[in-house]
Parts: structure tokens; C-alpha cells; sequence
């Protein structure tokens, strides 16, 4: 990651301003129980019943030609087996176009605040970035009161 990060600044793009190292963020849902007795130990270790909601998913760094440094936080080089859901959001954004994260105010900006300013920016852009990610609530159909629950025990 350090050898990626020397070789982007040695290529001479500029990170965009606003657009310095941020985190971006993924929804962590719970993985079906087939799934976890399944996989072999050293996959998805952070897989569970229970989702966890937006979480931490890396960093990024946005630079001149459309060009992005993406991390994945706890991973190493196996991101698919050991981080799959932050995978999968890295891929869809990819493929996709969107944006990792919002920018963040420029430094000459942030420079200019009070230490108010400062964090009820800062919690504002945590509490957006975050609320991306999370899909909205799937709709249900009001004829169906019906619900069934498959499970092999």
C-alpha cells in the first residue's frame, strides 16, 4: 500500500482539494446462516447474524484524470475472502461511478473554523456518508400479512 502510495506521487497527479485521505463506508447486513456454516474459517471473518449497520470501510483519495486510491481497512491482499461485503461495495462503486465518499470541506475552509464548526461539520459529514450507503427500507406489499421463516437446524 505504501510502494502504491509512492508510486501515485511520484506519477505527479494533484489529490483534489476536498478530496484528501477521507474514509468511506459500506452496510455491514448479516449473512445467512447456510452461508456461515459453510465457508471455511479464514473467510469473511467479520461475517455475522446480526447486521452492524454502516461501518468503516477504508480510505480514499481522489486525484486529477479521474483517478482514486482506494483502501480496504482489515484486509490485506485477500479483500474478497477476508472483507466480502466491503468488497462488494468497492466493486459496485467502481463499476458504477459513484463516488466513495462525499469530499470534505478544503483545508483553507476547515483552517477558517471554530472547533464547533469543526465538529458539527465533521458529524454531519459522518451522519451523510454513512446514510449513503444504507439502502433504503425494501416495501412490502399491503395485501401480504403473511411471513415465513426457512431455517435448517
Amino acid at each position: 500500500y505504501e510502494g502504491t502510495r509512492t508510486a501515485l506521487e511520484q506519477v505527479g497527479f494533484a489529490a483534489l482539494e476536498g478530496h484528501q485521505y477521507r474514509p468511506w463506508f459500506y452496510d455491514h447486513q448479516e449473512a445467512v446462516l447456510s452461508t456461515l456454516r459453510e465457508k471455511p474459517d479464514l473467510f469473511g471473518p467479520d461475517l455475522g447474524l446480526s447486521p452492524s449497520g454502516p461501518q468503516m470501510g477504508g480510505h480514499v483519495v481522489d486525484y486529477e484524470h479521474n483517478l482514486s486510491f482506494v483502501t480496504v481497512h482489515g484486509s490485506g491482499h485477500m479483500v474478497p475472502q477476508f472483507r466480502p461485503q466491503a468488497a462488494e461495495m468497492l466493486l459496485r462503486r467502481l463499476l458504477s461511478g459513484e463516488p466513495f465518499a462525499p469530499p470534505l470541506p478544503t483545508d483553507a475552509e476547515l483552517a477558517a473554523m471554530t472547533d464547533d464548526a469543526f465538529d458539527s461539520i465533521l458529524d454531519a459529514w459522518t451522519n451523510k456518508s454513512k446514510a449513503a450507503v444504507v439502502p433504503p427500507p425494501a416495501a412490502t406489499p399491503a395485501a401480504s400479512t403473511a411471513t415465513s421463516v426457512d431455517m435448517v437446524v
